[in-house]
């Protein structure tokens, strides 16, 4: 056990009681701050577990959730890439669902979050969203990232080791696609051959971020390439973000390019006013941290202790799990981070129709913000 683990083992049922009533009135503390709303852009992210649900029921459930936030005016969704594990599982291709979204929404941006660049050839992740964007009609749009596990890189071209470089290279040469210009690479029946990518895109520009798991010198490289940074809060401090954003911006006003860039925070989201929320989100919380922890490969020898710190953790910090006076206090202390949008992670275990009734709640924060 680590050490946090042995103080919460030991704790009695009343400490364990008066514990679980702090972290409740910490968030009542913070839900009383200023609750004005706040400029952010409001979009929606996916990334479930495989035993969330059927692969089909998931992919219905995307694509209405989709077509319930682009009726409601919400800026993008966010489709993930994972390999062989259950966290994220369910889209080993963002590709091929995001086509699946576009052809029933009309006007929200459809992102992959992210595309790992590593484990494809360029010249297909030009084509396959390229055709995203024309199906769409111009609203496609890539996060890039480095790759997960080792073990994706059954599927990678270049090493494990050159995996940042091979990113940050990758978006240059599907930018090079995107835009129409010739790009040359080696073939295996020798030589080398410039390449020119079809379907041509709707977007004379692709727009593009980096993701970032919350390493400074990735929101740096993303300010040097003049590009956005996706990240993740996790249940972690605001003040690790404002600093890595402040890192970013430093970067990218370094590197002279106009304006100050563009940062994505996926936050773990349920705005609900239930007085029983705590026990409602626990199953479902509780099962999202362990695959998160199978996949990262943590043992369960004291697994229920920490899952429960964890879940507490996102309850009563900078998570979007709580009331809307809380989440409202949470997204204006993002904005004060520097945040630019707020990707909310909606499917992390709950049954879908739960999902589907609380949106309402969700997307009253963000007309909130377009009717100021």
């Amino acid at each position: 056990m680590t050490d946090l683990s042995e103080r919460l083992a030991a704790l009695s049922p009343e400490q364990r009681r008066l514990l679980n009533s702090r972290m409740r009135q910490r968030t009542a503390e913070d839900a009383t701050a200023d609750s004005a709303p706040v400029a952010l852009r409001h979009s929606l992210y996916f990334f479930a577990s495989a035993r969330a649900m059927r692969p089909d029921a998931y992919y219905r459930f995307v694509c209405e959730a989709s077509a319930l936030a682009d009726r409601a005016g919400l800026h993008a969704v966010w489709l993930p890439e994972r390999h062989f594990v259950d966290f994220g599982g369910l889209t080993p291709n963002p590709a091929v669902l995001a086509s699946a979204v576009a052809a029933g929404t009309e006007r929200i941006g459809i992102r992959a979050g992210s595309v790992a660049a590593p484990l494809h050839h360029p010249v297909r992740i030009a084509e396959d969203w390229s055709m995203v964007d024309q199906i769409s009609g111009g609203r496609a749009g890539l996060s890039f990232a480095s790759g997960w596990h080792p073990d994706d890189f059954v599927l990678a071209r270049t090493p494990h080791a050159e995996r940042r470089d091979t990113t940050l290279r990758a978006i240059d040469q599907v930018r090079a696609h995107w835009r129409g210009t010739p790009v040359s690479y080696p073939t295996t029946a020798g030589g080398d051959v410039e390449v020119r990518t079809r379907p041509e895109p709707v977007q004379p520009e692709l727009p593009v971020w980096l993701t970032a798991a919350g390493s400074p010198t990735t929101f740096e490289a993303a300010g040097r390439a003049g590009v956005g940074v996706m990240t993740g809060l996790l249940g972690g401090p605001l003040e690790v973000l404002s600093e890595n954003i402040r890192h970013y911006r430093a970067a990218w006003r370094e590197a002279g390019h106009p304006g100050e860039g563009d940062v994505v925070v996926m936050v773990h989201s349920h705005v609900s006013a239930r007085e029983d929320l705590e026990g409602f989100l626990r199953p479902a919380m509780h099962g999202y941290l362990r695959d998160f922890r199978r996949q990262t490969g943590t043992t369960e020898e004291d697994g229920d202790v920490l899952l429960e710190s964890a879940y507490l953790n996102f309850l009563g910090g900078s998570s979007l799990l709580g009331t809307p006076a809380k989440a409202r206090s949470v997204l204006r202390r993002l904005a004060d981070a520097g945040a630019d949008e707020v990707g909310h992670l909606i499917d992390f275990g709950l049954p879908a129709p739960d999902v589907l009734a609380a949106l309402p709640e969700l997307f009253a924060l963000s007309a909130e913000e377009q009717d100021r």
